[in-house]
């Protein structure tokens, strides 16, 4: 069912206009039609957005309407629209002007036969200009679209030589060759001499064969320049089939290309350098990885890629190290240096790393790279160069030069500590002897199996050197005393007198030994190393095989501790050992609130001496822990006799050395003693120096831990003179701070003693710790510490350190006052 025909008519007769209608009704032509009959009521049904006219019937003679003007304006704003007059005579020039001005057809109001047939030629020649207005449109937009492709186009003909026919601006623009002087020749002006490409004999096979193609040919521009053309060429066809042209997409693609050589140059490059490779997003992960990264790392390219570049890490260097490297990427988009880094198979090496970062076109970060190189054997060869340097070549021993640099650096250190430390300046005696009988080498051999027993006879902190010939250096840093040296030399004596096996003989050798102690021997390097070989000389002097000091004092006071030792050896057998019992008081009512330990060495010939003369002997000897449980079983022995006498003495304390807490066994001997003895933990106190826990906390607050867990107390002794980290005295389980009596001498006049001891009474008080004074000797003393809260007290002022006897008879009287 075709749609109505929508038709405007123009009459200002309304029966003319009726008998239209039904002249049209009687036609049997489908269609609606709209009167208008003044110029705005036209206007409107014109304007009408829905409105779409197929047609325009219109009277000539219309008051207040001029039917040329209006036939003007709809050919203009309707051209599509046909509009047929129709009226009554009209002249022959009016109806030319008419037909100028658009009008289709003319219908005479007296014969209306004509109208339908009129209408229909209309209406079809109306759709007929309406396709051919489309297909222009159509032509002119594929026209402008061809024009404005940034690619060239290009037709030809299939026939004959296959002649240019079309082609667009991008492909004049892309050859340089304009459209007059390629319309009508062969596409072939563009291959110049080369033509034996592979590439164009493809595109004349497939033409020849009426087929398209696709390839990439190398032309080149009119001005004799290459460049690289990405062809795309297809064939129209007739309706019956034939191929009568061919059209083709020209792309220059030179940049690409070059771009592409510069990709496969650099992926070259990337691929076969020796240098390590990697490439990451901007969160670390890798993206891309060379050869050589897998080769240096052991990774595999498939393990790391995706993975955060962090897998590499070492833990070698601080967080802090990485976000250095991390700020310079950022700011300067460039990070270079040494890092060490870890392999595959957890082997740790170091590189030279370079990172740098990535920016695109609007210089933005996109991603890093990393190119380093192991430098393992750099550092290697280099750290062989620098021992070479510093290093004997026969023994391996550092040589004169690291010595003095050593020497140098201990002198500054035991400067700012305070310490000592002592230079041994040893030759071995008739080596010349040696080496003149059984030649070079065998002395060779002996220098280097005595450098090896020097090894073994010191710290891994101490310095074993050969200056050159048969002449070596022992430097022994942290040196507390000079006996410290005795014990070396001694034991550098007995370690070569042991016989040396050398090409299938036994060699004997001693050696002369000369020491001299910083700073009382020398201020500098080569003073203390003059010092040293002049006291060598005098052992060699007095004929050989020994050790002697700088200075004749040192020799005695060296040759004493010698003595001492020896006899220190037998005091424990020989039963020489006593203790003594300080009593520790209330300030306030001087009643006894504890005793404390203290050994004594009853010595056959130089009376009784004090812990200072022998304890740090016997430290150094190894005879602590035997002396230390000796003391422990004592005072626990009488401190059970006190109670079991009603004596009324609080706790015992009892000092523990150094050695006896590194050793594993004191929490056991501890319990056992207490079982043994009968004694209540909570009536033993041990006591430890606030410099040993300092030093070794680690390693005592487990130990300490144990202890408490016994149930005794635990005190720090010389409290004060440590220098405490609060952050390990809230972990101790103290119980009791001990104010050294260094503090406690001079207050209350000296201000600052009087201020520490404040401090300490406070910092006991903050941390519900007991807290008692030692060394108070005056009545003024007693009164300044009970005044700032200070409770407990020992020294002169009340007593000495007697013995069990004595103090038992002192304060038997109290104890039974007390208990009635």
């Amino acid at each position: 069912m075709t749609e109505a025909l929508q038709i405007l008519v123009i009459e200002d007769d309304e029966q003319d206009f009726q008998l239209l209608v039904r002249h049209l009704a009687r036609s049997q032509l489908s269609c609606h039609c709209t009167r208008v009959d003044t110029p705005a009521a036209l206007a409107q049904a014109l304007a009408k957005p829905d409105a779409h006219w197929n047609i325009v019937l219109s009277d000539y003679n219309l008051p207040g309407i001029d039917i040329r003007q209006t036939v003007s304006q709809l050919a203009k704003a309707h051209p599509e629209t046909p509009i047929i007059i129709i009226s009554g005579t009209i002249g022959e020039e009016t109806i030319i002007d008419l037909l100028r001005a658009g009008v289709a057809d003319f219908v005479s109001k007296d014969n209306l036969t004509r109208l339908v047939p009129a209408i229909n030629r209309a209406v079809d020649a109306a759709a007929t200009r309406r396709a051919q207005l489309h297909a222009e449109r159509e032509l002119q937009l594929r026209d402008r679209a061809l024009s404005a492709a940034t690619n060239g186009v290009i037709i030809t003909r299939a026939d004959g030589d296959m002649p240019v026919v079309y082609l667009n601006p991008a492909f004049e623009a892309i050859t340089g060759y304009r459209a007059d002087e390629m319309l009508g020749r062969n596409c072939r002006v563009l291959q110049g001499d080369d033509r034996e490409q592979p590439e164009i004999a493809k595109i004349y096979t497939a033409l020849s064969q009426g087929e398209g193609c696709q390839a990439v040919v190398r032309n080149y521009r009119k001005n004799g320049s290459a460049f690289w053309n990405r062809m795309s060429i297809w064939p129209v066809k007739s309706s019956a089939g034939a191929t009568t042209h061919f059209v083709g997409i020209q792309e220059d693609i030179t940049e690409q290309r070059q771009a592409d050589d510069r990709l496969r140059q650099a992926a070259a490059v990337f691929e076969s350098s020796a240098e390590g490779m990697m490439i990451t997003d901007l969160s670390a992960n890798i993206i891309e990885v060379n050869r050589a990264f897998t080769e240096i790392t052991g990774y595999e390219r498939d393990e790391v890629i995706g993975k955060s570049s962090s897998v590499l890490r070492s833990g070698q260097h601080p967080p802090q190290f990485y976000q250095s490297l991390w700020r310079s990427l950022q700011e300067s988009g460039q990070w270079r240096g040494e890092m060490w880094n870890r392999r595959k198979n957890g082997e740790i090496y170091p590189e030279w790393l370079t990172l740098s970062t990535v920016y695109d076109d609007d210089g933005q970060p996109v991603f890093y790279t990393g190119v380093f190189s192991d430098i393992t054997r750099v550092k290697q060869s280099a750290q062989k160069l620098e021992h070479l340097a510093h290093h004997d070549p026969l023994t391996d021993l550092p040589n004169r030069m690291l010595l003095n640099a050593r020497l140098k650096h201990a002198i500054e250190h035991a400067t700012r500590s305070g310490v000592s430390l002592a230079l041994l300046f040893l030759d071995l005696d008739r080596f010349k002897n040696i080496n003149d009988v059984y030649g070079h080498p065998f002395g060779d051999e002996l220098l280097r199996q005595v450098a090896s027993r020097l090894r073994d006879c010191v710290r891994l902190d101490d310095t074993v050197a050969r200056l050159g010939g048969d002449e070596f250096v022992v430097l022994l840093e942290e040196v507390k005393e000079p006996h410290s040296a005795v014990l070396v030399a001694e034991k550098i004596q007995l370690a070569l007198n042991q016989p040396f096996a050398i090409e299938h003989r036994e060699q004997f050798v001693t050696a002369s030994i000369g020491i001299s102690v910083f700073p009382r021997d020398g201020g500098d390097a080569a003073e203390l190393i003059r010092n040293a070989d002049a006291a060598m000389y005098q052992v060699k002097d007095k004929g050989r095989f020994g050790f002697a000091f700088y200075t004749p004092e040192l020799t005695l006071k060296a040759t004493e501790r010698v003595r001492l030792e020896n006899d220190l050896h037998k005091a424990l057998d020989l039963d020489q050992f006593v203790l003594h019992y300080q009593p520790q008081v209330d300030l306030g009512s001087g009643r006894l609130t504890g005793v404390e330990a203290l050994v004594r060495w009853a010595h056959p010939d130089k009376g009784l001496l004090y812990p200072s003369a022998f304890i740090p002997i016997a430290e150094e000897s190894g005879m602590m822990p035997r002396i230390g449980r000796w003391i422990l079983e004592t005072a626990c022995r009488q401190a059970s006799d006190w109670r079991d006498g009603g004596l009324a003495f609080g706790r015992i304390g009892v000092n523990i050395a150094a050695s006896q807490l590194r050793r594993g066994d004191l929490v056991a001997l501890t319990r056992d003693t207490l079982a043994a003895t009968g004694l209540p933990a909570e009536m033993l106190e041990l006591e430890v120096t606030e410099g040993f826990i300092m030093q070794q906390a680690a390693e005592a607050i487990p130990r300490l831990n144990e202890l408490r867990e016994l149930g005794i107390g635990i005190a720090i002794d010389d409290f004060g003179t440590g220098y405490s980290s609060l952050s390990y005295l809230k972990r101790l389980p103290v119980t009791r701070l001990k104010i050294d009596q260094s503090f406690v001498r001079d207050i209350p006049n000296d201000r600052d003693d009087a201020a520490i001891t404040r401090a300490i009474i406070a910092l006991a008080k903050s941390l519900s710790l007991d807290v008692i004074a030692e060394g108070v000797e005056t009545p003024d003393q007693a009164a300044f510490l009970l005044a700032e809260g200070c409770q407990r007290g020992q020294g002169f002022h009340f007593s000495a350190a007697v013995s069990a006897d004595t103090l038992t008879r002192g304060y038997a009287a109290a104890s039974q006052a007390a208990n009635t």
